[in-house]
């Protein structure tokens, strides 16, 4: 209970407040933590009988001198849950510092209280982190989910959809930043909330196949409020309501999603995916190979791969793409042509421009940006 870091903590603490030299001692009367480093380890008589007496205990200058290990000043009990379970120290004039005694001891137990609560605070968490990890990713016969969720006193019949965030900002996952967030987040007792690697968090939240609108207006406001915490980008995906077991594919189908996201769009929905679905389960080495045969020759020349985006999302129409690019409609046939040229395809043709579209996509995806032009698709 009483370790040598809290301890030593509660030293730090108490120095702040008081300049007297302060002890804290086991029940047995080892010093643990001290202003004076020098008496850590020692055994202090006076901190051993104020334990056996659980009272206050005053030390003047005689029993400096009978007593092993002691200043003049007081002593005070620790108590937890009624039970003495060290004792604290100030050394001085005991005319002096006993006025500071029980101000010192309510500090004292305080800090210890706030310790427990929050080691407490921490298992819940784990053994909520523990459930919702094997709830993902363990087979059916693998566990009791029912018996587990009632020791939770969660439902897992209930339906859920399950959020992936990143945060891209480590300083979310310390303790009292994720606290912050839980609370903003007005989580149901039925609702979770669990940290999920690098700067991630994954969210069980109550819905149903019928109330995306109402979805989409919470993750808009779950956005809105963590990018004003943080600098960097906050990226959310979001899988399909399920229950009970199928929630594992809620799961896989938030982390796809999420893998979609990006700073122009930085909330998608697993069940608006069409093309992108195809693109996921395209091997990397695959997509290099399209790459290479598409719009690879352009890199090399920004301004052409700046015309192919704009055209793509002009319609494929030349009127608008030259107006967007505030260039005469012969500069925009040059360009095209160009890119003709470099890459035996012609943008003007729907066969073509598709394979460009796609090349976009794949390229704003890469995971070396090979472009480092924004995503407008």
């Amino acid at each position: 209970m009483l370790t040598m870091t809290l301890a030593e903590k509660i030293v730090d603490e108490v120095k702040k407040v008081l300049t007297e030299e302060i002890i804290i001692a086991q029940t047995n009367g080892t010093i643990i933590a001290a202003t004076d480093p020098a008496r850590i380890g020692q055994f202090h008589e006076g901190a051993y009988l104020t334990s056996f007496e659980g009272q206050k205990r005053i030390l003047t200058k005689d029993d400096e001198q009978r007593m092993k290990g002691v200043k003049a000043g007081i002593n005070l009990p620790i108590y937890f849950k009624q039970e003495v379970i060290g004792v604290i120290g100030m050394t001085g004039n005991p005319i002096h510092v006993s006025p500071f005694g029980e101000i010192l001891r309510k500090m004292t137990e305080l800090l210890i209280q706030e310790h427990e609560f929050f080691l407490e605070t921490e298992t819940d968490e784990r053994q909520l982190e523990a459930f919702v990890f094997d709830w993902l990713h363990l087979p059916e016969t693998a566990i009791d989910l029912t018996e587990k969720a009632a020791r939770l006193q969660l439902d897992v019949n209930m339906q859920r959809v399950v959020v992936l965030i990143d945060c891209h900002d480590e300083s979310f996952m310390k303790q009292d930043q994720y606290k912050k967030v839980k609370e903003m987040l007005h989580l149901t007792h039925q609702e979770m909330i669990v940290r999920w690697g690098h700067a991630r968090f994954l969210l069980m939240l109550q819905t149903s196949a019928n109330d995306r609108d109402t979805l989409q207006q919470r993750l808009f406001h779950i956005h809105a409020a963590l990018t004003a915490r943080s600098t960097s980008k906050v990226l959310i995906g979001a899988g399909k309501p399920a229950a009970g077991q199928m929630m594992k594919q809620s799961f896989h189908q938030a982390f796809r999603a999420l893998k979609m996201a990006n700073a122009d769009t930085p909330i998608v929905f697993d069940e608006d995916l069409t093309l992108e679905l195809f693109i996921e389960e395209v091997s990397q080495e695959t997509k290099e190979v399209f790459l290479d045969r598409t719009i690879v020759p352009l890199l090399p020349y920004p301004e052409l791969v700046k015309t192919l985006r704009v055209l793509m999302t002009s319609d494929c129409s030349l009127k608008y793409t030259a107006e967007a690019m505030h260039v005469h409609i012969n500069t925009l046939h040059y360009r095209l042509k160009r890119i003709q040229d470099l890459t035996t395809l012609d943008p003007k043709r729907m066969q073509d421009a598709m394979l460009f579209y796609l090349a976009l996509m794949l390229l704003d995806h890469h995971p070396n940006n090979r472009s480092k032009q924004p995503d407008i698709l």
